[in-house]
């Protein structure tokens, strides 16, 4: 018989129990225990939501290092429009569990539909576990963690819109009657055009990565030369709304360190069916010698499960080309190091994954009705288990240091494996007759193991304001924070690092970390650091760094009387240091041409300093002028991100020099005239000024960001033209 076809009841049986599933997030009070989700990739969506939710688009962000481009940089994900609702960290929560439903509910829709080989869809049950299983998954929830999870999202929805389309035309070209021919072509419009919104917004998400895959994905399934035009009508449209993303990027790509994405292990692909997050900072949860020492996914579990029954059914062979391209892509990029602005490897994984459980419906129902072939491949999944947990189990023989996750993931393993056994048994005795029981059975190992898979944490760590937030509100704002790189023996906790200002956990309260590892910092940070080391107040006290984590014993009021601890946790105290002006006239100016010169003549290879208080080191050239004494504070009428005016003052004149990056986008204005901008200090701004009193008003445009937004709404706009043409058409009868 052919399968019901009542969607509605599909999704809300979906949406319940992804709710359940999830409930300890969702109505409870906890959330992921992953420290570099909270300082890194919450952050910035948090301040993009922000931003929109006070009237205005994502520019520029203060609150990481001396403030970083928001729009430009594409891992902050901040022109997604789903994440401007995301204002505080449950909100952000919420839509990607939306997004992690979203994904669940595409892959029961893609499974449900009719992709050859197969005549008809899956059934219901089928398509509702294969939708568990899919959101159950501990790749799909680390991407979560990453911000790549609402781009992969929309990938089985991709896949069945271009299934969609390559049906239509099919059903167009047979017709015979021009009724038919007609609802053809509107599906064929609908389908093109449903592509181009889905495509658009995974660009917008900004992973490069799940880009190209969902563009491989589509011409794939609907490439024919019948469908070459709505192809190209679809990809063009979906194009045109992500370069409100992409075009902004690529005009930073040079321009911001970037980051590094490294090759997946091969001996990770033991994590596939054995429940566990391998790749987590949390000492009692990694295994470094599967994971290896810089793993981008705390956990890739699949279960053995989906794995098995995805290859009940024998894919079409231009779905199993998607697969070998995805397989490729997984294992073979990133080896030897991958800048990260092109994904991590794990992207493709996940994407391959998703194709996978769209696959695994078919499965489902061959099992259910107890056919030989599906029982045979749970059978081998379950040998497989079998002998994957053997082989963690002599692992923990060389590396104790693992053995509480060993020990954890032997556990659910084994839990898992019995599973499969039941579900082999009672799919090869009853035949059918026990379908809920065989169907909750494959799905409650990955259910079993949430703990495992995606350990959480009180929410109230997250949501609280820790105690040095409260002790660091009297300070001046702007107010940016020096932390030491490392601080703890070993892996910090998310309280650890919400409670000391890690990454970028101070910015919810206004407080920036002066070292950042945000991929859009400038690229001369990381040296100007380094230099610094053998002389970091100076480097504090140049930027107006007022605030720093310094050892305990080092801020005793006998030994240094000018700084005053704010607060103390363990051996580290939050300080309160006196330093120069964070927007300030300097009268004495040097000039250095190459970015290394002028970090040498701020910090002296053999220590100590070239340059004094008052004088400011200029990229370019030009003549130089003796230093007149300390800064002249400017006064700070307003400090906004991407917004900032100022009152200075100077007695002869100088250069007027701001603590915020010199990125470009930047302009500025003295007394209302637009005035050129330099570099200074290698990191911040100057503009020169003369003697007296002056309105100085920096404001800051995302490059090429009006191109992109103009290029998005032209794009929206062919996706309007496409169905009413289409439309019209149909009318006229042509």
């Amino acid at each position: 018989m052919p399968p019901t076809r009542s969607l509605p009841l599909v999704a809300l049986a979906l949406a319940v129990a992804v709710i359940v599933v999830h409930a300890h997030v969702v109505i409870g009070g906890t959330t992921w225990d992953d420290v570099r989700y909270h300082t890194e990739i919450a952050p910035p969506r948090l301040h993009a939501a922000a931003s929109v939710q006070g009237g205005e688009l994502p520019a520029w962000w203060d609150g990481t290092g001396l403030g970083v481009s928001l729009a430009a940089e594409p891992s902050h994900g901040a022109l997604y429009p789903p994440i401007w609702i995301a204002s505080t960290p449950r909100l952000l929560d919420l839509v990607l569990l939306l997004h992690l439903l979203w994904a669940a509910l595409g892959v029961a829709v893609w499974a449900r539909r009719r992709t050859p080989p197969a005549t008809t869809g899956v059934s219901d049950p089928a398509a509702l576990v294969a939708g568990l299983l899919i959101a159950t998954t501990g790749i799909l929830e680390s991407t979560a963690l990453r911000g790549a999870l609402p781009a992969l999202a929309h990938l089985p929805w991709l896949g069945a819109a271009a299934a969609w389309l390559a049906e239509a035309t099919a059903r167009r070209a047979r017709a015979e009657v021009p009724a038919d021919a007609d609802v053809a072509r509107r599906d064929q419009a609908r389908a093109a055009a449903a592509i181009a919104v889905l495509l658009g917004l995974v660009g917008l998400v900004g992973q490069l990565a799940v880009l190209v895959d969902a563009i491989v994905l589509v011409v794939v399934i609907a490439g024919r030369r019948s469908t070459v035009r709505w192809l190209a009508a679809a990809l063009a449209g979906g194009l045109a709304i992500a370069a409100a993303q992409w075009i902004p990027a690529l005009l930073q790509l040079g321009r911001g360190a970037g980051s590094e994405v490294t090759g997946l292990p091969l001996s990770r692909l033991i994590e596939l069916i054995v429940p566990g997050s391998f790749g987590t900072t949390d000492p009692d949860r990694a295994i470094t010698a599967l994971a290896g020492t810089t793993p981008w996914a705390p956990s890739v579990f699949v279960g053995a499960p989906l794995l098995a029954l995805a290859a009940v059914r024998t894919p079409s062979r231009r779905v199993l080309g998607v697969l070998a391209t995805f397989a490729v892509l997984a294992l073979g990029v990133g080896r030897g190091g991958w800048p990260g602005w092109l994904g991590a490897p794990e992207l493709h994984l996940a994407a391959l994954v998703i194709v996978l459980a769209a696959n695994a419906g078919a499965g489902l129902d061959a099992l259910a009705a107890g056919q030989r072939r599906a029982v045979l491949a749970l059978a081998v999944a379950a040998g497989c288990s079998a002998v994957a947990l053997a082989a963690l189990a002599a692992l923990r023989g060389k590396h104790p240091e693992a053995a509480p996750a060993i020990d954890r993931a032997l556990l659910n393993g084994g839990l898992g494996l019995i599973c499969m056994i039941a579900a082999i048994a009672l799919a090869w005795r009853t035949k059918g007759r026990a379908m809920p029981i065989l169907l909750a059975l494959v799905v409650l190992p990955s259910v079993g193991a949430r703990d495992s898979i995606a350990p959480t944490i009180a929410r109230s760590i997250v949501d609280e304001p820790p105690p040095w937030v409260l002790a660091a509100e009297a300070s001046p704002r702007p107010m940016r924070v020096y932390r030491p790189v490392f601080m703890y023996e070993h892996a910090e906790t998310v309280e650890d690092a919400m409670a000391t200002f890690s990454g970028s956990s101070g910015a919810r309260w206004d407080i920036s970390g002066a070292r950042s590892n945000d991929p859009a910092r400038l690229p001369d940070q990381d040296a100007v650091w380094l230099a610094a080391a053998r002389e970091g107040g100076a480097l504090i006290d140049r930027f107006g760094i007022a605030l720093a984590i310094l050892p305990s014993t080092m801020v005793e009021p006998r030994r240094n009387p000018k700084m005053v601890e704010l607060g103390r946790r363990g051996a580290w105290s939050l300080t309160a240091l006196p330093v120069a002006p964070i927007a300030a006239v300097l009268r004495g100016a040097q000039w250095a041409v190459d970015p290394g010169d002028a970090t040498a003549l701020l910090f002296a290879p053999g220590g100590g300093t070239n340059v004094l208080r008052g004088t400011v080191v200029l990229r370019g050239a030009g003549a130089a002028r003796p230093d007149k004494g300390p800064p002249l504070p400017c006064t700070i009428a307003g400090w906004d991100d991407g917004d900032i005016s100022l009152s200075c003052t100077s007695d002869v004149g100088g250069y007027a020099a701001i603590s915020s990056s010199a990125a470009p986008g930047w302009s500025v204005t003295v007394d209302g005239r637009d005035t050129p901008w330099l570099t200074a200090d290698v990191l911040r701004r100057a503009v020169e000024v003369p003697a007296g009193t002056h309105a100085v008003h920096w404001s800051y445009q995302t490059p090429g960001q009006a191109i992109g937004l103009l290029a998005a709404a032209l794009g929206v706009l062919s996706i309007g033209v496409l169905l009413v043409a289409n439309r019209q058409r149909a009318r006229n009868g042509v």
